[in-house]
């Protein structure tokens, strides 16, 4: 029986982070005016309530052991990362002045209109997605240093 309950809890998960991971190779697409001037990579990392996603600009020619500053933009209510970078062209700055950008995404199971939800301390929420973007820093830190 207990063999039952953690490959149903393992199938539960697979399904989850493929449910994640598939449409957005499909819907997200980099910004077009970002696209030769540098990558747009998307990234998972795991919360307390599961996966979360995040996207990173990265200036083009950027070299091995080159160290750059990393700017996070949060997106507003009604805003997704991709929109949020093509009307703040935030990406072309990028270029220009040699940054990363990071766009952690609030997903609309966490709120319906796709805010962040920093009012909402009582709960812990603002504190998670806190603690979730932190996680998303410390990666990028990491794999794009």
């Amino acid at each position: 029986m207990k063999h039952a309950s953690w490959a149903t809890l393992l199938n539960r998960n697979a399904s989850l982070l493929q449910r994640a991971v598939k449409p957005l190779r499909e819907r997200h697409r980099p910004p077009a005016s970002s696209a030769s001037a540098g990558s747009w990579l998307m990234g998972l990392v795991m919360a307390a309530d599961g996966p979360r996603r995040y996207y990173l600009f990265r200036p083009a020619g950027v070299r091995f052991g080159e160290r750059l500053p990393l700017l996070v933009m949060l997106h507003g209510c009604h805003q997704d990362a991709k929109s949020f970078a093509d009307s703040t062209r935030m990406n072309s700055v990028a270029v220009r002045e040699r940054f990363l950008v990071l766009y952690p995404e609030q997903p609309r199971l966490s709120n319906a209109q796709g805010c962040w939800n920093w009012f909402d301390t009582r709960s812990g929420r603002a504190f998670g997605e806190a603690a979730w973007i932190m996680k998303a820093v410390d990666q990028v830190c990491v794999l794009y240093a």
